[in-house]
């Protein structure tokens, strides 16, 4: 019994010390600022706001998709008139179930379907409307787009969610009040008739319907009606828990903040309403969500309410949204694809993809083969952590949190500082030298978003050497950096809002990199080509008759020389078997001859026989070889393609770099001819930009216009002399050109 007592007074003594150095959860995804609040205090309430439960599990997803298909489909627009003939939709062959496969099988976690566009087409049987798939020949208009896709995520462990337009261009009642009952009545079907849902998507698209009119969105009905039919479905865009990025480009911002200032009709009524939670049903998205900083110091403390509200990045895997035969070949590439993934995954927001079906109602071959590639690289780079087995420490940890813990996915076990420590490091001994160029960091959302500012360092040369730095991390950050080889790697916290706390952190290498030099172009005689990768031991590999190398085509062993128009390709393929993107370039032996009427400056010799006509467009670093000058003289260039050929256009770039002299020309004249010596103008363009604006920039001056030619001559005319006020006045100017396009 004695001993029983020592132990409990043990452990009641330990017990508080323990919570002393180790944070409590918070709780709230909304909080006021009161006008009395010190700027400490409401940095302090910024980094204790955290995801509501179905914020938290909408950014576990990671990657989803959209699937615009509808009556556009078959119009071949983007956005129609609301006048189509329902006749009009009819696919051939297609199938929901194949729609799940590929976007499953790309790592998709969710598919939102567009259930209604702007032309107030529905692909489900809406008793509200005949302006339907019932009214289409489809399954003799039995057929039910958005009940099929329902059941084929459900059946197929995805995730549903749908996409209902509230401007619509067909609907009579458009612009009037009962519009707002027939928009809800329409929501109450697609969220009582498919199962679960699990996203509402929700664009601010108000145009004029068919009667001229514009309508008042009753916002708070729409998502009380969502509340209570789904409440466990995130409302976005247009609505409380999930914000539009900003652009449809794919790309999110460098520093992405979750928190940001809360906007709202009635800050009071709504934090009384929904207990402190707002996106319960009554907040209503305002002001500016998309300017390039959100949620900064200087934003958080001008606010008066601040709400978790993460971001969305929407990008299209083709130029439009719905399908276009005429955009087969423009699918992104998985190195695009890739980019894209580090500048919104990897900036702590959800992708959402586009992957338009075509008329026949399936995923296009071309669109399934860059999905299966795209989750091929992303396997290579993330799936193995380079982190692992090593030895972690850390500056400080919080008890039960240690560092270790960081090479452990997921949130259960974390890093967390000792409390108030508000800079801390991770240093990781990987045992043995591994050579990574980006990294993964991810905070505990659970506890908010806390860190401003980090460093990756490593150690080389027996010193500490930063590679890379950024701003916030939130759910997940990527960051790219140069290939670095070493055994030791720290992570520094640098600036944090309240105590960090970090889930996960891994170490990566991105697939080979590879360089072909020159990179396409024009010669006259012959051209040496040289292929380069970022490490000796990759193995390069390429083809001349247009197959994708392997590793059992040519094998790249040193320079090659080419005499004749040539097309290669060429892969490199590291130690473990990853291969590079792609690299391809066109070496065309010329038909034609140029010559000068001045001959360039001898002072900046091109990198190669036809600088101006290699197909290559320079950095305005004129002495890289890109450019060529001529000091006091006019450029003018006479092209020889010695039969006479049909032309559309000629342009011709010139450089302005007024610091060293070197002016855009006054005028650049363009001129055909059949005999070579008796010219016809085509167009003259004039330069209309003072001469000390816009400094090392390039220029495109151009003509257009439909004709047949032997000849082509471009005359540049110089500003001769610099002019009054600048540092060399009186002094020969320059005028520097590169590149000239004749089409």
């Amino acid at each position: 019994m004695k001993y029983s007592l020592k132990l409990f007074l043990v452990l009641s003594l330990a017990i508080p010390a323990l919570t002393a150095c180790r944070e409590q959860k918070p709780k709230s995804n909304f909080v006021k600022i009161d006008p009395k609040d010190t700027p400490g205090e409401i940095i302090e309430k910024a980094a204790h706001i955290v995801p509501s439960p179905r914020q938290l599990a909408w950014q576990d997803l990671e990657f989803t998709a959209f699937v615009h298909f509808g009556m556009n489909t078959f119009t071949n627009r983007e956005w129609g008139t609301g006048q189509e003939d329902p006749a009009l939709f009819n696919p051939t062959a297609f199938d929901a179930t194949q729609w799940v496969s590929v976007m499953k099988e790309a790592g998709m976690k969710m598919i939102i379907a567009t259930a209604k566009h702007h032309d107030g087409f529905c692909l489900w049987p809406s008793k509200y409307t005949d302006h339907s798939v019932k009214s289409s020949p489809w399954k003799d208009g039995k057929g039910d787009v958005v009940g099929e896709l329902a059941e084929a995520c459900h059946q197929g462990g995805m995730k549903f969610g749908i996409y209902l337009s509230p401007w619509d261009r067909y609907e009579p009642t458009y612009g009037t009040e009962q519009y707002n009952d027939h928009f809800v009545n329409q929501l109450t079907e697609l969220l009582t008739q498919y199962g679960e849902v699990d996203e509402v998507w929700f664009d601010g698209a108000c145009g004029e319907g068919p009667n001229g009119k514009k309508q008042v969105y009753d916002w708070t009905r729409y998502y009380e009606t969502i509340r209570e039919l789904q409440p466990q479905a995130v409302i976005a865009i247009m609505g409380p828990d999930v914000r539009w990025v900003g652009t449809e480009s794919g790309y999110g911002r460098v520093a992405e903040w979750s928190v940001i200032p809360y906007s709202a009709v009635n800050t009071e009524s709504v934090a009384d309403a929904s207990q402190q939670e707002p996106s319960n049903g009554v907040f209503i998205p305002m002001g500016d969500k998309t300017a390039r900083d959100l949620g900064s110091r200087s934003k958080i403390l001008k606010a008066s309410a601040l709400v978790w509200y993460p971001s969305e990045v929407d990008v299209s895997i083709r130029p439009g949204w719905f399908y276009h035969a005429s955009q087969d070949d423009r699918v992104k590439t998985p190195e695009k694809l890739l980019d894209i993934w580090f500048s919104s995954v990897g900036r702590n927001s959800l992708l959402l993809l586009n992957v338009p079906p075509d008329q026949r109602g399936l995923i296009h071959e071309n669109d399934v083969r860059i999905l299966k590639e795209f989750k091929a690289v992303r396997d290579a780079v993330f799936g193995e952590n380079l982190a692992e087995g090593a030895t972690v420490k850390a500056s400080s940890s919080a008890a039960g949190l240690h560092a270790g813990n960081v090479l452990i996915p997921g949130r259960e076990k974390f890093w967390m500082p000792r409390k108030g420590k508000l800079e801390a490091n991770l240093e990781f001994d990987l045992q043995k030298e591994q050579t990574i160029d980006c990294i993964t960091v991810q905070e505990n959302i659970e506890y908010g978003q806390r860190v401003e500012q980090f460093s990756l360092e490593v150690w080389k040369k027996e010193r500490w050497r930063e590679v890379t730095r950024s701003t916030t991390i939130g759910n997940k950050r990527l960051l790219r950096f140069s290939p670095q080889t070493t055994n030791r790697v720290r992570l520094r916290i640098l600036q944090s809002r309240a105590t960090p706390a970090i889930s996960f952190v891994g170490f990566h290498k991105r697939p080979p990199e590879l360089k072909i030099n020159p990179g396409s172009g024009a010669f006259i005689d012959s051209v040496n080509v040289r292929i380069s990768s970022d490490s000796e031991s990759n193995k390069i590999y390429y083809s001349l008759d247009g197959t994708v190398p392997d590793e059992f085509s040519l094998k790249y062993t040193g320079p090659l020389t080419f005499e004749k128009t040539t097309h290669i390709r060429a892969v490199a393929i590291d130690h473990r078997g990853v291969k590079s993107f792609l690299r391809e370039a066109t070496f065309t032996k010329a038909d034609f001859k140029m010559t000068y009427l001045h001959a360039p400056s001898d002072k900046y010799p091109g990198r190669d026989q036809l600088t101006l006509m290699d197909g290559r467009k320079g950095s305005t670093d004129f002495g890289s070889g890109a450019w060529l000058g001529w000091e006091g003289d006019d450029m003018v260039v006479t092209i020889d393609y010695k039969t006479r050929k049909s032309f559309r256009r000629m342009a011709a770039d010139f450089l302005n770099d007024t610091g060293s002299w070197i002016f855009l020309p006054k005028e650049v004249i363009f001129a055909y001819s059949n005999d070579g010596r008796h010219f016809t103008t085509l167009g003259r363009s004039k330069n209309t930009q003072a001469w000390d604006q816009f400094t090392g920039s390039r220029k495109e001056f151009s003509a257009s216009g439909h004709f047949q030619a032997r000849y082509v001559r471009i005359s540049a005319i110089s500003m001769g002399v610099c002019p009054k006020g600048h540092a060399g006045e009186g002094g020969k100017a320059w005028v520097f050109c590169d590149e000239i396009t004749v089409e």
